[in-house]
């Protein structure tokens, strides 16, 4: 978080310091503003339709919402694979998952559904 403010407010400085329109500054800086309002909302999970947990039930994967809605997903495509990161496409969805923050047991389980 202080990272993503202090990448913000350099970049203000930039546009305010090195721009010689202040019609173009403001319309970057709206801009700017509006691209960290919906950062935070999409990277801290403050919106209400954000995966805030899953689990893998035989070969299906199962999310649940900050609302508490359970959503079953019987097939999953992997839409990228590395070393560290996972993106599952779930419809119009993604899940990012961080392979380190996942026990190994539910790792395995996470490979065999999507390699099948």
């Amino acid at each position: 978080m202080r990272i993503s403010i202090l990448v913000h407010l350099f970049a203000l400085i930039v546009i305010w310091l090195y721009s010689f329109n202040n019609y173009a500054s403001l319309a970057l800086s709206a801009v700017l503003i509006m691209h960290f309002y919906w950062l935070n909302l999409n990277i801290f999970l403050k919106k209400s339709n954000a995966i805030l947990s899953f689990s893998l039930k035989d070969k299906a994967l199962i999310t649940t919402d900050k609302l508490g809605h359970n959503r079953q997903y019987p097939c999953v495509y992997c839409a990228y694979q590395s070393q560290f990161l996972v993106i599952i496409s779930l419809g119009k969805r993604s899940l990012v998952i961080f392979k380190d923050s996942l026990s190994s047991h539910s790792l395995s389980q996470l490979n065999r559904l999507l390699n099948a």
